[in-house]
């Protein structure tokens, strides 16, 4: 063996190893620190995070790099603070193009499971090539007896019957296990094009905070951070349980937080915050505005002048909540230790229970509070276009729970009835939320045809119209039921429609739409009915 090695690849060997350790080295009065995340306060859009970081400094100027810090952080948002003998003299974010973020704890798991999966895999190869290698060896060994002697009667039907158990076995068995192949190949494959996904994350660039330090002698330092950054925020969702229409309502207000920074939020404390720092906090001011007749000009070329997103960020304010203690108790959900801090111009929520949030982009679902609500109950009815009658819940008292424009999720009796959007601008004083069609109010709309004609006056056309609406409650119980319908509206002054029998019900003039609110006992059977007629030039066809 030869135990030189050649000139060239020994001064190779030299180079590779002194530039590794050059690449290892710091430069002079640079050191490189972690901080722990420890609390995230979540706004509709983006995030504020709050990390600790801890370094001992020599005597003199000291630039501390805390690394992995999203590559999303507004810089403009960065505040440092801290306790140490030492002055802080700058700070800037930079984004590093070299190093990658960090593996999070949701990609190692991801990992983890793809190399198991991969060598369930590969057992299933070993075990079909061992059939495969058995079946080859049946198959070549097929001669019964000797050369010079034949085979008897016997060893062709035991060597047969050998070849057809054994052979129908392998085939078996080689069926079974290539469709377990074709699965476990499916979920490694997918295993495969998650974690090349999550990869393809990491191999965006990371950021970094640098903070120069000037300190009269060596000393240990304590820093907080706190730095806005994108890719997250929250939406709320609402579950509303109503027990039976005797019961109050219960309204559980919840978040679906998301963030995909790069960096997984592990075990942090959690505020979230009804603030938005992505719009202007500036009051905006009006301008003259100036009426006049219209000139036609030539055209103007202006010049292409775009606004930075620089100046974007610098016209924010960042709003952050103080942070709130809540006491510890034996708890089912986060909802019952929720603390509602008021701000000056939002609401925070400050959760009790630490939050892991992975940094995928799927939403976490965080309890914020639950309240039971007065409701009162009653059915609607739009025979003209369903003959089913609704259940609703009105709901008063919801204003007093800060909340916002939201999907609510409604069960009814225990049972899943559907969504509805809560809209607050079109809530007033009472919440009105569907509960689902209820069979056993049963309706019927007609028209009475006796009643309907059509005459001519002088120069004008009449037209009466008249229907009768039947209702029937088969429930058990007495039902508050209101009941819409309508008569047209005219656009036309030549047009005249007027309600000649409203049967009870109220008239909207503007809209047409006719109104009716009763009570039907258990059993009962009702009709309610209107008239109306149309006045127009004799002549004329209408339109409806």
């Amino acid at each position: 063996m030869n135990r030189f090695i050649p000139a060239v690849v020994l001064a190779h060997l030299i180079y590779s190893v002194s530039i590794a350790q050059v690449s290892r080295e710091q430069p002079d009065g640079e050191q490189r620190i972690d901080a722990k995340l420890e609390q995230v306060t979540v706004f509709l859009t983006r995030a504020q995070l709050s990390a600790r970081a801890t370094a001992t400094v020599n005597a003199g100027t000291t630039r501390l790099i805390i690394e992995n810090a999203p590559a999303q952080t507004d810089p403009q948002s960065i505040q440092v603070a801290g306790k140490g003998d030492a002055v802080i003299q700058g700070v800037q974010f930079r984004t590093n193009f070299l190093t990658k973020a960090s593996k999070p704890a949701s990609l190692q798991r991801l990992e983890d499971s793809l190399r198991i999966n991969r060598e369930a895999y590969e057992a299933l190869t070993v075990q079909e090539d061992v059939l495969q290698e058995e079946k080859k060896l049946i198959l070549a060994n097929k001669q019964v007896g000797g050369k010079d002697a034949g085979a008897t009667v016997k060893q062709i039907t035991d060597m047969a019957a050998f070849y057809r158990e054994r052979l129908t076995k392998i085939g078996q068995e080689l069926l079974v296990l290539n469709r377990r192949m074709v699965e476990q190949k499916k979920h490694v494959d997918r295993l495969e094009a998650q974690v090349k996904e999550q990869n393809a994350k990491r191999e965006r660039p990371v950021g970094e905070i640098e903070v120069t330090l000037t300190a009269r002698s060596r000393t240990t330092i304590d820093l907080n951070l706190n730095y806005i950054v994108g890719n997250a925020g929250w939406t709320p969702v609402y579950d509303v349980r109503v027990r039976d229409t005797k019961s109050s309502a219960s309204l559980a207000y919840k978040a679906q937080v998301y963030q995909n920074t790069g960096f997984d939020w592990q075990n942090v404390r959690l505020t979230l915050s009804t603030a938005n720092p992505a719009l202007p906090g500036s009051q905006p001011e009006l301008g003259t505005d100036y009426v006049g007749f219209y000139e036609p000009k030539p055209p103007v070329v202006l010049p292409n002048v775009s606004v930075g997103y620089e100046g974007v960020r610098r016209s924010m304010k960042t709003m952050s909540a103080d942070e709130a203690a809540a006491a510890p108790a034996q708890l089912e959900t986060t909802a019952s230790v929720t603390q509602a801090v008021d701000q000056p111009t939002n609401v925070s929520f400050v959760i009790a229970i630490p939050y892991t949030i992975l940094t995928n982009g799927r939403s976490q679902l965080v309890d914020i509070q639950t309240s039971d609500l007065p409701a009162t109950y009653r059915y609607e009815l739009t025979p003209k276009l369903d003959t089913d009658a609704f259940l609703t819940a009105q709901i008063t008292g919801w204003d007093k729970l800060n909340l916002l424009n939201g999907v609510a999720r409604v069960y009814f009796e225990g049972t899943f009835v559907g969504e509805s959007q809560v809209i607050l601008a079109e809530a007033k004083d009472t919440l009105s939320l569907s509960l689902g069609r209820d069979k056993r109010i049963i309706a019927k709309r007609e028209q009475i045809e006796d009643v309907n004609s059509r005459k001519t006056l002088g120069s004008n056309q009449r037209e009466g119209h008249a229907y009768r609406i039947s209702l029937r409650n088969t429930r058990q119980e007495p039902v508050s039921l209101t009941v819409y319908d309508q008569i047209p509206v005219s656009t036309d002054s030549r047009i005249d429609v007027s309600l000649t029998d409203a049967g009870g019900a109220e008239l909207n003039p503007e809209t047409g739409k006719l109104t009716y609110r009763v009570t039907l006992q258990p059993g009962e059977n009702r009709a309610l009915s209107f008239r109306y007629e149309i006045k127009y030039p004799k002549g004329r066809t209408l339109t409806q």
